[in-house]
Order: C-alpha cells, then structure tokens, then sequence
C-alpha cells in the first residue's frame, strides 16, 4: 500500500472522528442545557454550598477521594450559569473519551471504532439525572484511568517496584474505590500481554546474548508486574487502618455508584462505571472476528443509534419538571408553575406545587379540582427523602408556619448524608426564617456562612415574606393545627382555604361545612367560589335541605342545575356511556372527584351520603 492511500485513509477515519465528536457534543449539550437543565446543573448547583475556607476542604479529605470530590465541588458551584455548567459537563465528556481512547490502544482493541470510544461516557449521561448523582462520581472514574495510564509507563522504569505502590497511595486517596478499577485494568493488561516470539531459525538474525536474555526475561517481568499489583491492593487497607475513621466497608465503595444505598449491579451508575472494566473484555473477545472498514463503520453507526435511543429513553420528564417546579416556586413564579404542572403527570410533588401556585395566585377554591387531586399528600407531601422534606417547607412558608418550615429545612439539611453540606437551598431559607424570628444570632450565622462563598455572598432576599408569621407551633395533626392558626389569625386567607381544601379532599363533609360558616364572611370573596358552591350543593343533597338553603348560600341557577344532572347520571346505573358523559362534563368538578377519587379515601360505613 503507498504513502499516499495510507494517508488517505487514515484522513477519512479522523473526519470520522471530529465528525461524531461534533454530533455527540450537541446531543451531550441538548441533554444538560435542555432536557435535564434542572435536575443535572441547577438542582446540582443548590444541592451544595462551596466555601473558600480551610475547614471546608478538610472535611472532604475524611474520606477517601476527597480530594476529587473536592475539585468536582469547586467546579459545580459554577453551574449557577447553565451554559458553564454544560461546559463543564462537555470537558468530563471528552476526558472520558480521549482516557479511553488511550486505554483501548494499549488493549489493542476497537483500534478502527469510531463510536466505542464515547460509550463509558455516554453511559454516564442517564446516571446523571439521579438527583443523587455527583459529578466526582464521572470525575473520580477520570482521574482512575488517568492512573491506569500512568501504571503502565511505570512498568519501564527500573524502580517500578517502588514507583507502582506509590502511585497507588495517592490514586487512592484522591479516587476512593475507584482504585479498584485501576489495578483491575492494570491486571487484565498485564495477563493480556504477550511475550515476544523468536523469529524461526531460517528467518531469525544474529542477536546479542544480552537481547536474547531480555526476551526471555520478559514473561518473568509480567509475572513481576502483576505481583506488584495485588500486593498493591493491601495498601488501601493499610491507609484505611491507620488514616480513616471510617468502616472497612466506606473504605472500599469510596466515591464509587455502590456508596449510594440501594444500588444494584443493573443501577444506571453502576453500568457506567463497570462499562470501563467490561468494553476492554469485550474487545479481546472480538479482536479474533476480522471485519472490513465498511462493515466496521456500519455496525459502529448501528451501535451508536441503539445505544443514543436507550438513553432518550431514560429521559425522564416528570423529574425535570418537579425541579423546575421547586425552583420555580422558591421565586415566587407561581403562573409559571402551573403552566409545568399541565405537562407533568400526576404524583405527589407535582400535585402539591399546583397547589400552592394556585393558592398563592388566588384560584384555588375555583380550579383546584380541575386538575387531578391524590388526596391530602397533595396538600403536604410526605417526607420520604431530603427533596421531599426542602419541598414540604415551601407550604409552611407560605402559610407563615416558620417553626413547621424550619424544622423541615433541618430534616433536608441533615437528614441525608450524601448531599454535599451545607446545602445553598436550606441555608437561604435558614437565613430567611431567621429574620422573620428576628434571631439576629442564627441570621448571621447563615450570613457569615454565606459570606465564604463566591456567588451568595451578597445574598439578600428581595422577595416578600409572608403575611402572616406564627412561629410557635408544633405539628401533631396537621388539620387540628390549621385550625389553631386561624382561630390566632382569622384574616389568613391561605390557612382557610388550605383547612377546606383538607376536609374537602378527605370528605369530611360535617367539618368543612362548620369551617365555611365560621369564617368565610371574614374573607372578600365576590361570591361563593365554584368548588366551595359545588360542595355545599352536594352537602344539601345529602343532608336533604329544601330550598331554603339557597337564602343563606346564594348558589347560581345554572350551578344547580348542573348539579341535578350529575345527581340523576350518578343515581343511575353507570356503564360506560354514563362514564364517558360524566368524566367528559363533569371531571373538573368537586362532585367528580368524590365519586371518583383519583386515590381512594377511606369511606365511613356504607348508607346513602355514600352514594357518591
């Protein structure tokens, strides 16, 4: 073959190259600048606070790789600024690429793929998008190959029985578990590497004595590398015996996926990492299958468009829109809230938002059940996980509930480990309901702390507080503590409606008609709001009132009569033509949800006031 072939042909596999890399940058930066803004950069960015202080970065080296997670910390704290935190993003992206590319030259392996390459760190993208995901996770795999590099060039220095176990300290510390990975790559290295054969006797030149004794030394030398490396593995064990105060097993799962409670081999972030260990196997498997440059590069775009799909699909859209929906809520963009709920299923967290935003923007007692209702955790979600506990103080704010919202905020700042402390979110609000409490020490407290960070140290809140303030109650019952608020404070708008709201949801028809009589004249409502009208025609029509009910709740003709209509469509046998009139007429009405609960509610014993 001439110079002039070999050079055409290694042209067209480099534009290959830097074309793929250009399609895979923009996918990479519509996946974190667009489809997972919220919960990859700015959910990332909340979730910490980094702090230029001494203090700050010792905590980080309590751990093994500290030190990377220190670094991946500097670097999120820029993500306050989306297109920064793509491009951060996209640089751990390409790291991965070129350290892998390097890794697959010395396994000799996926030498003609242009795709295999990207795959480690595409497999890291679907990992990202759990709220529990740390860049140092993608950054800590890095730095690991990165040594495994390094582990290889030692293997020709003459002191590398001594240069080897040192290297190995400090990967140690700064990549955790993560060394692991290392030695195990440096392992399948070394036992795929084979000796150099003698040519035959016919072929063979004359040889010095002392190149013919360094052939047959070099087996010899394998075994001596590989020696090198399991003994190595007892240095982590050593460092953790004397250095740590931490379980053997926190030692070993370091800033690895299996740090996370409830991980699993299947789990998006252990697939990612163990795709390091796994594509090199695979390689020397397929190594032996000989395959032209043309079918190379069709089964190359094959695998590209197989595994780009499997990753829209972990899209998850419902998760993003719950972050947004948080955010959104922090600044007060309520309408904005409801806009997102409308393209979000129905859960919990998506639920409860609309809520406030409809509360806060004063529609809820007039389209709170046109959109689907899961009973009271949409009023005030349960606490199952810090996000959970940060999102449940958002209510009691709100309300001026300040002890409820603090305590919250402590729950979502401690209560969970793997958050990087302390946490920008909780630390605003801290601060925030300091002031209200006029606690002067803890507001400076959380200023001070503040202070030590690049981008809140000028932290002000501009957004108003709430109107009402009650900052010494506990919770026991929620709707028993309602009501204590508004018999404090009859004039707090947003605690009545949340209390009827809670009766209505629950179907306590008795207490919410008793909650609507003793304080819905001490409120300026034009008139009687649709679903508080739609309740108390439902409540008429069990009770069986006449007619003289309408003197004290003037109730619109056209209301009562659709009502009728719903009554006689209920009453009737439904099948699914009634179904399909009621849901299509009458689904955003409070008279639905009692007859069809989106969730069910537990029901009294069965006589006629549950026939809807």
């Amino acid at each position: 073959m001439s110079y002039n072939m070999i050079y055409r042909d290694l042209k067209k596999e480099v534009w290959v190259s830097v074309i793929a890399c250009i399609l895979l940058s923009c996918f990479l930066i519509g996946w974190y600048g667009f489809l997972n803004q919220y919960v990859c950069i700015f959910y990332r960015e909340q979730s910490q606070l980094f702090l230029y202080d001494g203090d700050y970065f010792l905590q980080y080296l309590r751990m093994p790789g500290g030190f990377t997670g220190y670094i991946a910390s500097f670097l999120i704290q820029f993500f306050r600024f989306r297109w920064a935190g793509a491009l951060i993003y996209l640089c751990f992206f390409f790291g991965f690429y070129v350290v892998t590319k390097a890794i697959y030259k010395r396994f000799s392996v996926f030498i003609q793929s242009f795709f295999v390459p990207f795959i480690p760190g595409l497999l890291f993208l679907p990992a990202s998008t759990n709220m529990l995901f740390d860049p140092a996770d993608e950054l800590g795999v890095i730095v690991a190959l990165c040594g495994f590099i390094a582990l290889t060039k030692l293997t020709k220095n003459k002191y590398y029985f001594l240069l080897i176990p040192l290297l190995v300290i400090a990967l140690y510390v700064f990549v955790g578990g993560n060394i692991f990975l290392t030695l195990a790559l440096f392992t399948l290295n070394t036992l795929s590497r084979r000796p150099t054969k003698p040519l035959s006797r016919q072929a063979a030149k004359p040889i010095s004595a002392k190149s013919s004794n360094l052939l047959d030394k070099l087996p010899t030398k394998n075994l001596k590398y590989l020696i090198t490396c399991l003994l190595s593995l007892l240095i982590p064990l050593i460092i953790w015996y004397f250095f740590y105060i931490i379980s053997f097993e926190d030692a070993c799962v370091a800033l690895t996926p299996f740090r996370y409670p409830g991980n699993t081999l299947l789990d998006a972030r252990s697939i990612a990492w163990l795709s390091v260990l796994i594509l090199p196997v695979v390689g020397m498997i397929l190594r032996k299958f000989k395959t032209g440059k043309k079918w190379s590069f069709i089964l190359n775009g094959c695998l590209a468009l197989i595994v780009l799909t499997l990753i829209v699909k972990q899209f998850k859209s419902d998760s993003e829109n719950n972050v947004k929906m948080g955010f959104d809520a922090e600044y007060h963009r309520w309408e904005d809230i409801i806009v997102t709920g409308k393209k979000t299923s129905i859960n919990h967290l998506s639920c409860y938002y609309i809520n406030i935003a409809l509360q806060q923007t004063g529609q809820m007692a007039e389209k709170m059940f046109c959109y689907n209702q899961i009973g009271t955790q949409g009023l005030f979600p349960p606490l199952k996980d810090h996000f959970s506990c940060f999102a449940r103080s958002e209510v009691f704010y709100q309300l001026g509930w300040i002890n409820p919202a603090q305590h919250s905020v402590y729950e979502s700042l401690s209560g969970y480990t793997f958050i990087k402390e302390p946490n920008i979110r909780n630390v605003k609000r801290l601060y925030d309901c300091a002031i209200i409490q006029q606690n002067d020490v803890l507001a400076k407290k959380y200023k001070k702390m503040m202070n030590r960070s690049l981008f809140y140290r000028n932290f002000d809140n501009k957004l108003p507080s709430p109107l009402f303030a009650t900052t010494n109650m506990l919770i026991h019952n929620i709707p028993d503590a309602l009501e204590t608020l508004m018999e404090d404070n009859s004039t707090n708008q947003a605690v009545f409606e949340y209390l009827m709201a809670w009766y209505l949801l629950e179907r306590e028809f008795e207490k919410a008609k008793n909650t609507f009589d003793r304080y819905f004249t001490s409120f300026s409502y034009a008139h009687i709001p649709t679903h508080y009208a739609e309740f108390l025609l439902l409540y008429k029509r069990l009770n069986k009132l006449d007619d003289s009910f309408y003197e004290q709740y003037p109730i619109s003709r056209e209301l009562q009569e659709r009502f009728e209509i719903m009554d006689i469509l209920v009453q009737s046998r439904i099948d699914i033509t009634i179904q399909k009139t009621l849901e299509d007429s009458f689904k955003h009405t409070y008279w639905y949800y009692v007859r069809f609960p989106f969730v069910q509610v537990q029901k009294t014993v069965k006589d006629e006031k549950n026939i809807y």
